[in-house]
């Protein structure tokens, strides 16, 4: 299974999702309180065609294998989160915050696409023994996958700044006496870090969306001192996966952290010397002096 095929199947699903979303609500018709969000809705429904469906319908049968290959609760999160936007963007019922409801991003975190994605990302870059590893944004799971990876030989540092998410991960590493070679830093990955150690590889996987990208590439770089691998998963490349962008901006949004999905091109301009290569989701950013 593919990134590329998962994702397929998620747009149609979710193009469903929103077709169904504007008959019940009759969102392009009636006023709700929270204009904002109805006003974002009305722009994609205006560019939103029921010839559209079949494609939808397409693009699920074509790809529906990728159902036995992670749960999809995340994004029926997103569907039902929608209904209660209308009222209120703080609604108790828009489960979607990273502190406020980390469990349900652990659960997302464990079983969703993430793990795919994770293990994409090991498989392409290869992972040795004594590899030192920054991750950016590593919630709750990541530091047990990739601490189990570079071995006692290796490090691995992650940073996120959910510290209910953190402590799920500190748990999970004491759990699987990790803690010789895991380091946990309760931080923002777009503040300005100071490294005290050179790393192999930084990873940023699905988090440049919620940060400023500049600051934090410019941190990636730094952690790497001069040459290395930055690995970027994004679900969406706003230059390269351009059908998805609109509804994908429209639920991310319900997300409180979420501020725009990056570019490739963006990314390049925020470091001056750098081959990208773009596989399946994931970008491979080689950096030298």
């Amino acid at each position: 299974m593919t990134l590329s095929k998962l994702f397929k199947f998620v747009y149609g699903y979710m193009l469903f999702k929103a077709f169904f979303f504007s008959l019940k609500t009759r969102v392009n018709e009636v006023d709700y309180p929270n204009a904002e969000y109805v006003s974002m809705w009305r722009s994609f429904l205006r560019g939103f065609r029921e010839r559209e469906l079949k494609r939808a319908l397409n693009l699920v049968l074509e790809n529906s294998d990728a159902l036995s290959e992670c749960s999809l609760e995340i994004f029926d999160c997103f569907d039902r989160s929608s209904y209660f936007a209308l009222i209120h963007p703080n609604h108790p019922n828009v489960t979607l915050g990273f502190i406020k409801d980390s469990d349900l991003w652990d659960i997302w975190l464990k079983d969703c696409f993430y793990k795919l994605v994770r293990e994409k990302i090991a498989d392409l870059i290869g992972i040795g023994d004594d590899v030192k590893i920054l991750d950016l944004g590593c919630g709750s799971v990541s530091p047990s996958f990739y601490g189990e990876l570079v071995s006692s030989n290796g490090i691995y540092t992650g940073i996120d700044f959910s510290k209910p998410l953190l402590n799920l991960a500190m748990a999970r590493v004491k759990e699987g006496r990790l803690s010789d070679r895991v380091n946990l830093i309760w931080n923002y990955v777009d503040s300005k870090l100071l490294f005290k150690r050179r790393y192999d590889i930084v990873i940023c996987s699905s988090v440049l969306q919620y940060t400023n990208v500049k600051s934090t590439m410019q941190n990636a770089v730094r952690a790497l001192g001069g040459d290395g691998l930055v690995v970027v998963f994004s679900e969406v490349f706003s230059d390269v996966h351009k059908d998805y962008l609109n509804l994908f901006n429209l639920y991310y949004s319900l997300i409180p952290s979420f501020k725009v999905f990056p570019s490739i091109e963006e990314i390049r301009n925020c470091v001056l010397d750098c081959r990208i290569k773009v596989r399946d989701h994931i970008a491979l950013i080689e950096i030298s002096k």
